[in-house]
């Protein structure tokens, strides 16, 4: 207790030189934090835009449908798998898909696209694809000859809402199939990969074009969010036979976009490294300033019987307590800023190009993960005590009688 007591009438000693510390503690601490809040919060919505817009949460296939797109290979006793889905009380919905490669055109233009065939009503109640839709409609159980197209593909292609478009594609038999269709919609969701290469029609069309009867390639499962899928999953496999059905998760579909993740986290925590170590610095100043200002103090109170044990301690108690305002204040003004933005969001409408090759978007709402703010504080504790450690020592081999004498 005499040692804290000692150590706060220290510090206060030169109020500003402490202020300043505290001050760079805390705007380093707080300049983390809202890096760490822009990263999680671009990460996250990374991940649930591909979640939204794309794979769901959990797909089933038959297995080594999702390497090969083979048309023959439809979900084995489909009706069985959807009534098992049924029992699982985390799955909020289901819906099914056929997807297949093909070969869409005009008389003078054509692209090689993935198709998918899709439940109209179950597709809105699991992605968010028809709030994308930029012209014309989303489509309707009853668009037997209809489709819709992303932007960018309507542009290579040269084709605009209510024209008809040719598509040719593999049947299950092996054979050659193809029909007209009307583009009933143009969705623009921001991303290449979607926008660029995809196309939809209605689930029975589907069928019809690739002979199916009333089979299906994809059953995909929302679940109430990414926390539940380790249960979820859990249950399904013990369900069905793993030998006949691939049971993918959405980061399993899209191993891209958590490896987009870690090196952006890389980044972050190289710039938390190289803060940690301007901040210890300026810890590892102001208290070796205080060492030498306080020399003859520290010889008298050593010649007195205060062991170097002590003044090792007290100097690295004035460290920690100078970190501890400082952290408050960081956190205080890091979660500050952070809640601002992941309210109002940070716009980039001019990056929406460079964005649209993965799966940003344009604004990012900061949020920040607690794991990484507590990594944070326990980086910059550990290194900054470790620098000050330095005028500790100096303090602590300090001989009493040099230090009173010294001019």
């Amino acid at each position: 207790m005499f040692l804290l007591k000692l150590a706060f009438l220290n510090i206060g000693r030169n109020p500003r030189r402490s202020l300043i510390t505290v001050l760079a503690v805390g705007v380093g601490l707080a300049a983390l934090i809202f890096l760490w809040g822009f990263s999680d919060g671009t990460n996250n919505q990374m991940r649930e835009n591909v979640i939204q817009l794309l794979t769901g949460h959990i797909q089933i296939h038959a297995t080594d449908f999702e390497r090969t797109l083979a048309p023959e290979l439809t979900i084995p006793e489909r009706s069985q798998v959807l009534e098992q889905l049924k029992s699982i009380r985390s799955i909020q919905t289901v819906t099914e898909r056929i997807k297949c490669e093909a070969l869409i055109g005009t008389s003078e233009k054509s692209r090689g696209v993935l198709l998918t065939g899709i439940d109209p009503t179950g597709e809105k109640q699991v992605t968010s694809l028809a709030d994308h839709i930029q012209e014309g409609e989303f489509l309707s159980p009853e668009d037997t000859r209809k489709m819709m197209i992303g932007d960018r593909l309507a542009k290579k292609i040269q084709i605009a809402l209510g024209d008809k478009v040719v598509v040719m594609t593999q049947a299950m038999d092996g054979t050659l199939s193809g029909y007209a269709y009307q583009v009933k919609g143009i969705f623009h969701t921001g991303s290449q990969a979607i926008d660029e290469v995809s196309a939809y029609i209605t689930l029975s069309s589907a069928r019809e074009l690739l002979s199916l009867e009333n089979n299906t390639h994809e059953i995909v499962i929302k679940l109430s969010g990414r926390k539940t899928i380790s249960s979820v999953l859990d249950q399904i496999r013990a369900k069905l036979d793993l030998n006949q059905y691939e049971i993918l998760t959405w980061n399993q579909i899209m191993p891209e976009i958590e490896q987009w993740v870690a090196w952006s986290e890389a980044i972050i925590r190289t710039i938390l490294l190289a803060v940690m170590v301007v901040i210890g610095v300026s810890i590892m100043n102001t208290v070796l300033m205080s060492v030498l200002e306080r020399t003859r103090e520290l010889g008298v109170m050593m010649a007195i019987g205060t062991t170097p044990k002590q003044i090792v301690s007290l100097i690295l108690l004035e460290t920690l307590i100078l970190e501890f305002f400082g952290i408050l204040l960081g956190l205080a003004g890091g979660y500050a800023v952070t809640a601002y933005f992941g309210k109002v969001g940070i716009a980039f409408p001019e990056l929406e190009k460079a964005f649209s090759k993965s799966y940003m978007s344009t604004i990012t709402y900061t949020q920040v993960e607690a794991f990484h703010v507590v990594q944070s504080i326990i980086v910059l504790i550990l290194l900054t005590t470790f620098i000050g450690l330095y005028p500790a020592w100096k303090a602590g081999r300090m001989q009493p009688i040099k230090a009173i004498y010294r001019p």
